[in-house]
């Protein structure tokens, strides 16, 4: 017998301790008998033995120790497992399969839902690591300092965020404790393994009943106490948020076919148009699943009224525009609503119609259909005709601005626009609308009105939010003496381009407030006149009161894209011009890297949208009525320079013509990257200017969902067929796609859902 089986042996046996310990948890009482320089490897029992506790007792007269656990996460099973870690032994962690997304596999192997498939065996010998195991053995471990074993549970946290986990993990980061064993997991009450090592004393046990921490519903303040952990709840949070940012929308097909039936799930809800069916809910599209067996989020007993608010509102929330958004909301509301109207969520819900939506982005024909669309439930109207007259006059002053603005009429031939000038230049200044105040020009407005609602333009930045739980792996693979220390501080700390290094912001307003308060960074951020004031002393942040333009893109069988060669989303029409995002990847030197941009689109020429590639029936590929297109790699390629050369790698300025559709010669690669030609959007009206100021955000959602990239730009100017956009290594490519290799394109990519994309929310806003 080795010496780590001698130890771990004589915990199995309470052989020679020197240390007896009662702990009183909130379920269990139970005597441990251990030894000392064992346990002095926990933070927590190092502190107590050099403390009160440091003389030693003789053997024969050993007396317990007390420790109370007040912790309600601190479970019996959990406590016994660090042990076990503590003397080198013990049982393995099993996660299941069945709760881990993947990049083929974005909503788990279960997805569709399959009841049977979600609770799998535990192999023989193995600690099932049920997510309420991972909380619990994460908030032992924080609690006992052992940084090893919280390193791990938070990492397998992180990476098992999914349909199945998202509202167990909100719970958590909230402060709420773990609540009860799910009988359907047969999660065991002690360690595997380890059942003999705790004498428990019965007449001292005692149980607390708790909520059921996998609903968040509750939305009145109770006396409950929270169980917060600092960064690391936080760290969770972001995780889950950016799931429901890419997720949420898809799950409400699944939910309301769960709650509604398939003759039912459909009645009373606004008529989708058919380029929304295409996008929103587009993973269940094909639905198969068991619908009993699908999770619970929208619906009562899943999120509570204020996170579907924050949700619904978001600015990073995954839908195609504002008129889906509105078609997401009503659907919400419905489902709520069809066991009983309850006084409380119908005051939220007012608001939420109110101001979640930005109705000065919609064409006339919506808000028409919206000002006559009424509740089934409650036969009256969701929109107030008050809130989309006020939409509508925000839309008409911005055409104001822009078609009656002299300016110079290109060619209806020039294509190709010059290099844009430098942001901040009296050249650009030039091309905005004079849409923006500073803080200093509200500041001194004699008439300052508190009811206007500001939206900051940003200054250029990029933010990681959120973690699949590669960063708690990539931190314990290069640190020999983990800490909790590296635990606490965030995995990807805010960055800006201006600055040497990128480790922090300049400009405090431009990070994304990701706490509690701000629901781990869902909350869009909109302010008063005073609230302007007050988070911007300096008074050079600049505030427009025009809601920015929010819409979602997303491309298929990126890992296909030809080194360099572009793949664009759908367009959309905004204040007098045409714009969208495309992609490109890049390969060199052994490394790929994923670039997104936002591209000024010129009205001549009409690029083809990423679409997903289909099966007919015997199994061959099937492509659009319209030719296949993938923009080839432009021959003029003239990255525009900066004034600063610390932002000259990011944002990138791309200023070229596409060429003609029927150039498209990459016959070889349209078996892997499906485009399909669309008409162009509607246009109202053209912004005849040749080069506009815009400033935008977009945020790059992962794989999985767990976290996402969100570059933020001040004003840039786009002439036409001009692009913006960011190619960076905080983009980093294996998490958003399959890294294929220039050689591999030529081989077949296989065929998958269609809700395995890579998917971004741009913010786009005039100035």
């Amino acid at each position: 017998m080795g010496v780590q089986e001698h130890i771990y042996s004589s915990l199995l046996n309470a052989r020679t301790p020197d240390v007896a310990i009662r702990v009183r948890g909130l379920s269990w009482t139970a005597i441990y008998r251990l030894h000392r320089v064992v346990l002095t490897q926990s933070g927590f029992f190092d502190s107590l033995f050099a403390g009160g506790f440091a003389e030693s007792t003789p053997a024969p007269l050993l007396e317990p120790i007390n420790i109370i656990f007040d912790d309600a996460n601190i479970t019996r099973s959990a406590f016994e497992f660090c042990l076990s870690r503590l003397y080198g032994g013990g049982p393995p962690l099993h996660i299941f399969p069945t709760l881990v997304p993947s990049q083929s596999q974005p909503l788990t192997s279960v997805f569709p839902f399959n009841k049977v498939d979600l609770h799998p065996p535990t192999p023989d010998g193995h600690q099932p690591g049920t997510p309420r195991f991972l909380l619990s053995l994460l908030a032992t471990s924080v609690y006992l300092s052992i940084p090893n074993i919280a390193a791990q549970a938070l990492s397998s946290v992180l990476s098992s965020v999914g349909p199945y986990t998202v509202l167990e993990y909100l719970s958590f980061a909230l402060g709420k404790p773990v609540g009860p064993p799910d009988p359907e997991w047969n999660e065991p009450e002690a360690a595997v393994g380890l059942e003999q090592i705790a004498q428990l004393l019965s007449d001292d046990s005692f149980s607390v009943e708790t909520a059921d921490s996998a609903s968040v519903s509750k939305d009145t303040a109770t006396d409950e106490p929270q169980f917060l952990y600092g960064p690391i709840s936080d760290k969770i949070g972001e995780a889950v948020s950016c799931w429901l940012a890419r997720w949420a929308a898809d799950m409400l097909a699944v939910e309301e076919r769960k709650c509604l039936g398939p003759a039912e799930e459909t009645a009373g809800q606004p008529r989708r148009r058919a380029k929304s069916d295409a996008t929103l809910s587009s993973a269940t599209t094909q639905f198969t699943g068991d619908s009993a067996a699908a999770p619970t989020l929208w619906d009562r007993g899943g999120l509570s009224l204020e996170w579907i608010c924050a949700v619904l509102s978001s600015d990073s929330l995954f839908v195609p525009g504002e008129r889906e958004r509105y078609d997401l909301i009503c659907s919400v509301v419905e489902l709520r609503r069809r066991n009983g109207l309850i006084p409380e969520e119908e005051a939220v819900w007012k608001t939420l119609f109110k101001t979640g939506i930005h109705y000065c982005h919609m064409s006339v024909e919506d808000a028409i259909f919206i000002s006559k669309h009424v509740s089934p439930t409650t036969k009256q109207p969701f929109v107030p005709i008050s809130v989309l007259q006020a939409g509508h006059w925000q839309s008409s002053l911005l055409r104001q601005h822009i078609t009656t603005r002299p300016s110079t009429t290109p060619s209806p031939f020039e294509i190709r626009s010059p290099a844009a000038p430098t942001p901040g230049s009296p050249i650009q200044r030039e091309k905005e609308l004079g849409l923006t105040r500073t803080t200093a020009e509200i500041r001194f407005d004699p008439d300052l009105d508190d009811d206007t609602q500001y939206y900051l333009v940003p200054t250029d930045s990029s933010q990681r939010i959120g973690d699949d739980g590669s960063s708690v792996h990539a931190l314990v693979s290069q640190t020999s003496h983990l800490s909790l220390d590296d635990l606490f501080t965030p995995s990807f700390p805010p960055s800006s381009p201006a600055l040497h290094g990128g480790t922090k912001l300049s400009n405090p307003l431009a990070r994304v407030n990701s706490g509690e308060a701000y629901f781990f960074g869902l909350r869009t951020r909109r302010y008063t006149a005073r609230d302007c004031i007050a988070v911007d002393p300096s008074g050079t942040a600049r505030w427009t009161t025009h809601p920015p333009q929010r819409f979602g893109v997303e491309f298929w069988d990126t890992e296909g894209l030809p080194d360099k060669d572009r793949l664009y989303s759908r367009t959309i029409w905004s204040g007098g011009s045409l714009f969208n995002a495309y992609v490109q990847v890049v390969r060199k030197k052994g490394a790929t890297q994923l670039g997104i941009y936002l591209h000024r689109q010129s009205t001549i020429e009409f690029p083809a949208a990423s679409a997903p590639r289909v099966r007919d029936s015997a199994t061959h590929f099937r492509g659009p009525s319209l030719p296949q297109i993938v923009v080839p790699r432009p021959t003029h390629y003239s990255p525009t320079t900066r004034a600063t050369p610390l932002r000259s790698t990011t944002p990138v300025a791309i200023s070229t013509s596409l060429p003609n559709s029927s150039a498209s010669h990459l016959a070889g690669v349209t078996q892997s990257v499906n485009c399909q030609a669309v008409a162009p959007p509607p246009a109202p009206y053209r912004d005849s200017r040749p080069a506009v100021s815009a400033y935008f955000t977009i945020s790059c959602a992962s794989a999985t969902g767990a976290s996402q990239t969100r570059f933020a730009s001040a004003p840039d100017v786009f002439t036409v067929s001009q692009s913006w956009g960011w190619k960076s290594s905080s983009l980093r490519t294996e998490e958003y796609l399959d890294v294929v290799q220039a050689a591999d394109l030529a081989s077949n990519i296989p065929i998958r859902p269609r809700y395995v994309s890579l998917r971004a929310v741009v913010i786009l806003g005039l100035v």
